[in-house]
């Protein structure tokens, strides 16, 4: 049977009506040649600490005040009573911070010393750490008598104000290692809009950004990485002085 083209008619496709956007709501943005986000690492970072910053409230602290601090939080550390030469108030961990652990060494090596004021900077430090669900925090050394710098000054690992971090433990059981998953290069920015990654693996990405976070908030005054020299190609020093006025990350 045929059909005359007059018997049948030709429906239009009308498009679906754009819905009204809300109020106060930018238009999207549909041009795929613009670049992409910056990563949360190479956000600026301030020029200078706030007074409040913890690495300022710290610092400056008296060994009483800090043991009073400690004490006030109730942190778990123990008094290492043994002669450390150049510590006000040497302490070890006993138990977690935040749910944090930090390995440190063991009671019989003196690398495991710390003072009173970085048990303080590292409590603060968890809070950051259990923002990207960090459970474990790999310490190298901390204490390190007569430790000094090219300068030949004393270093803040000579006071038990420095410590070598080497990786940290995820939730999930993955490990940042640093001298894998830094993907650095020498005399780079470490962060802000001029730095990059050489490698774009998760591990990489979190491990940098949580380094980034811990400067933006002015944990610590003097921050180390793999981008600063070879000498710390495996591990980031981090450190609190006395009088600092900002964070340095190299």
């Amino acid at each position: 049977m045929s059909v005359s083209h007059s018997t049948i008619q030709a429906r239009r496709i009308e498009p679906e009506p754009t819905p009204p956007r809300p109020v106060g709501e930018p238009e999207a943005n549909t041009d795929s040649s613009l670049d992409e986000a910056p990563a949360a690492y190479q956000a600026p970072l301030p020029t200078a600490l706030a007074p409040d910053a913890p690495a300022m409230r710290i610092a400056n602290l008296s060994p009483a005040a800090c043991r009073a601090q400690v004490a006030k939080l109730g942190l778990p550390v123990k008094r290492d009573r043994r002669p450390t030469p150049g510590v006000a108030t040497a302490l070890r961990f006993t138990g977690p911070l935040s749910g944090v652990t930090f390995l440190t060494a063991g009671w019989k090596s003196p690398f495991g010393v710390m003072d009173c004021r970085l048990v303080l900077a590292f409590a603060e430090m968890a809070k950051v750490l259990t923002r990207y669900d960090i459970t474990e925090v790999h310490c190298g050394t901390i204490y390190r008598r007569n430790s000094k710098l090219a300068s030949r000054k004393l270093s803040q690992h000579a006071h038990g104000l420095a410590a070598d971090i080497v990786a940290f433990k995820l939730a999930d059981g993955r490990l940042l290692n640093v001298e894998r998953d830094f993907a650095g290069e020498l005399g780079a920015p470490v962060c802000g809009p001029d730095s990059s990654l050489s490698d774009l693996r998760e591990q990489a990405l979190i491990l940098r950004n949580l380094l980034c976070d811990l400067a933006r908030e002015g944990v610590f005054h003097y921050m180390l990485t793999p981008n600063y020299d070879q000498a710390h190609h495996d591990h980031v020093h981090l450190d609190i002085k006395r009088d600092a006025r900002r964070t340095v990350i190299r």
